[in-house]
């Protein structure tokens, strides 16, 4: 028997409250906000980017109309073409692996803790995955390669996106710290719009840290796409021109 999505999404409210509860004391209510708002925005563009690229064929949530059958119906909460529920599903598990990482590794050393996270989500995913294509809270139609009826490519996702939006956060709202990468850029447009400081990020006020955290995560939603697109697309043309059966 299949749990109705009703109930991953009343669970997923319910554990939600207990779980920012748990933030705010260790992040300090200030900067979990900005945790959870950016994870919100984060996951939001990938999962109906995902979506919108499947065509509601490959990666897809299904409208309530899908679950008729069931007496309590289908989601009732949206996020564009993705369950409100889904993307706090994203928070709690980034931040879980966020404090966890940094109570191994610590918060300075960024790369560490960063690729820490990402791992612990990828047991995540491991574990959340298969409960919920069984039941149906979402489906994969990728002709690719599965494991434990999970895509490679969602399993490498995983570590990638919660590798770059807790390295995002805390090198903005922790560690204050400087990418070489988009100090040029910032200079010339974030600070000067918002900020109107060249101040080094550890000494910017709050308000200025958020309109920075914002647009790093822009960056750092490119360098999603561009990190995970040639394993989608690697995976794909294998799996196909091989002729590999996707559940092999």
């Amino acid at each position: 028997m299949t749990a109705n999505v009703i109930v991953f999404e009343v669970a997923v409210l319910l554990f939600f409250f207990f779980f920012y509860e748990g933030a705010n004391r260790a992040l300090g209510k200030r900067r979990n906000r900005i945790f959870l708002v950016g994870s919100l925005i984060f996951s939001l563009v990938i999962e109906n980017v995902a979506v919108l690229l499947g065509c509601n064929n490959f990666y897809w949530y299904s409208l309530n109309s899908y679950f008729k059958h069931y007496p309590l119906g289908g989601y009732i909460f949206w996020a564009g073409l993705v369950p409100l529920a889904v993307l706090l599903l994203f928070y709690m598990v980034s931040v879980t692996s966020f404090l966890a990482a940094s109570s191994l590794v610590g918060e300075k050393r960024v790369l560490a803790s960063s690729s820490v996270a990402g791992a612990i989500a990828m047991g995540f995913t491991l574990l959340i995955e298969p409960v919920a294509t069984a039941n149906h809270w979402w489906t994969w139609n990728l002709k690719t390669f599965y494991v434990l009826d999970i895509p490679l490519v969602v399993i490498i996702g995983a570590f990638i996106s919660i590798f770059l939006f807790t390295a995002t956060f805390n090198l903005t709202l922790v560690s204050g710290g400087e990418p070489a990468v988009l100090k040029r850029i910032e200079k010339s447009t974030i600070r000067k719009w918002v900020g109107k400081s060249n101040k080094a990020t550890i000494d910017l006020d709050f308000d200025q840290l958020l309109w920075v955290f914002l647009f790093r995560l822009f960056f750092a939603l490119l360098a999603f796409a561009v990190c995970i697109a040639p394993f989608a697309f690697g995976f794909w043309l294998i799996a196909n021109r091989a002729h590999i059966p996707p559940g092999w």
